[in-house]
């Protein structure tokens, strides 16, 4: 039986690609694991071309071995508490990591706009759910291995990064309707100014002491 690592075991993220020249679904990249005699694919997430999120039998921790949940929705990855270990080399990354196989090249290939965003709402969910920071924890396979995974032509990290937590930050601002459209009311600091943004783009001084209006994201 595999050995159990629980969701407070992780200390990092991990992203590689699978090396796959030509597009193939999750499903097939388990197969191909499953047929060397291993307990379906290395992975924790599979990123699909098109964006789509799969769940392998190592997270799910499911006792078929070609049990994969396919497009799962991102909200539902840490309903999982308890997973196998992950099957990455170095080995002691297996039980403190949760690792993301991204399918398709990237020493050939650039990745799309599509993997990019799964990639963005995965690592934003890990910061809701795990307490790690991924200034520290995100790694690339590159870093720990020998390896040019996930590729040369892999997003920058540094921005993928940034990205996350500009994003993360924007889906947290607190804020009320204003009942008479043209925006959002949003909570600043004191010393900001207070202003409507309009149809027209133009913004509208208002007297109401300190919040600043923006459009609605």
């Amino acid at each position: 039986m595999l050995k159990i690592r629980h969701n407070t075991d992780i200390k990092y993220v991990i992203i590689q690609h699978t090396g796959h020249i030509v597009n193939v679904s999750s499903e097939i990249v388990n197969n191909e694991y499953l047929q060397r005699g291993d307990y379906g694919a290395p992975y924790d997430i599979i990123v699909s071309k098109n964006g789509e999120i799969s769940l392998t039998p190592r997270w799910i921790r499911s006792p078929y071995k070609n049990n994969i949940e396919i497009n799962s929705n991102v909200s539902k990855i840490f309903k999982y508490k308890n997973h196998f270990y992950s099957d990455i080399t170095p080995s002691q990354y297996q039980t403190n990591c949760l690792n993301i196989g991204v399918i398709g090249n990237y020493d050939v290939e650039r990745p799309n706009i599509s993997i990019f965003n799964s990639l963005t709402n995965i690592l934003i969910e890990t910061l809701n759910n795990l307490n790690i920071d991924l200034y520290t924890s995100l790694l690339y396979y590159s870093e720990i291995y020998n390896i040019s995974s996930p590729g040369v032509f892999f997003y920058d990290k540094s921005y993928l990064l940034n990205f996350v937590k500009k994003t993360r930050e924007r889906r947290f601002i607190p804020y009320v309707p204003i009942p008479d459209g043209g925006g959002i009311i949003v909570e600043e600091p004191e010393d900001t100014k207070s202003y409507r943004l309009l149809e027209n783009g133009d913004k509208r001084l208002l007297e109401n002491g300190n919040k600043r209006l923006i459009e609605e994201m």
